[in-house]
């Protein structure tokens, strides 16, 4: 199969719609649909253009679907899933191309009372310790963080149950740190732009869900067939999210204080076991 040619990137100065461009690059190519002649676009190009010109075989996301609905199941079918798995695509497309991804918005609650009742000097500290739990937490688990966000955090991962125990973990690893968290998740199709930020509607979603969390609460939507089993889902509730409308079927998940996995009851650790001359062990 041979790479689909490289093409320039618009200059800053050119006004693009540059999510839908990106899409119609990849219909460009010097093959034919059926051994035939050139199939338009719908939005009613001329046949030869070629930016409105469709050839079955050019890519290996090539499809006569209108680029403009790509945002959704569609963009999922013609193979750009974001699984990881998938076949590579040029580096223009990958400027704005749509992923199946799980957000989650964790935030600190009263993080502005905190610093004037204690200080900078203190507040500073406390983010310091929930930072560091973060990047524990999601090295462990395989979640990403994507941006710190002063005293919050967005993180993301491919899969979801990943993204919900790392999200449920952070709140028993503060419950004796002096302060709260609360946070929001949010499943779905949304942009990869310039290959680290993410844009789309789950994103503002998960950052409204973390709004409205009460501390100690996760409020997710999306995710609940991935929710771990050392995590209670307390309620289903409907959220007036800002910007985004009412948002049905939210699950409320909190995590109980004894849902840590139990540790081993030996005072020392299995590596300091001394074999003996016989070839037994003893501690």
């Amino acid at each position: 199969m041979v790479r689909p040619a490289a093409q320039k990137r618009p200059r800053a100065h050119e006004s693009s719609d540059s999510a839908h461009q990106a899409v119609r690059r990849l219909f460009t190519a010097g093959a034919t649909v059926d051994g035939g002649g050139d199939q338009p676009l719908p939005d009613g190009g001329g046949v030869g253009d070629p930016l409105t010109t469709v050839h079955a075989d050019a890519h290996p996301l090539a499809t006569t679907a209108d680029p403009s609905t790509m945002l959704g199941t569609d963009a999922e079918t013609a193979g750009a899933s974001g699984t990881g798995i998938e076949r590579p695509v040029p580096e223009w497309v990958d400027l704005n191309q749509s992923l199946h991804r799980i957000v989650a918005f964790i935030d600190v609650c009263g993080f502005t009372r905190f610093t004037d009742q204690y200080g900078a000097h203190s507040a500073i500290e406390m983010l310091t310790r929930f930072r560091s739990a973060c990047r524990d937490v999601t090295a462990r688990r395989g979640t990403r963080v994507a941006k710190w966000m002063g005293d919050g955090v967005m993180l993301v991962g491919a899969e979801a149950g990943p993204v919900v125990a790392t999200a449920a973990e952070l709140l028993l690893r503060v419950e004796d740190e002096g302060f709260d968290i609360h946070g929001g998740i949010a499943a779905g199709m949304m942009l990869l732009f310039e290959g680290d930020d993410y844009i789309g509607r789950p994103v503002n979603l998960a950052a409204r869900l973390c709004e409205a969390a009460a501390p100690g609460e996760l409020l997710a939507v999306g995710v609940r067939d991935a929710i771990p089993e050392w995590v209670d889902e307390v309620g289903r509730v409907t959220v007036q999210a800002m910007g985004v409308g009412d948002v049905a079927g939210v699950s409320q998940l909190r995590v109980p204080s004894d849902a840590w996995a139990p540790t081993p009851t030996s005072q020392r650790h299995p590596s300091l076991r001394v074999v003996d001359e016989g070839g037994a062990s003893r501690v």
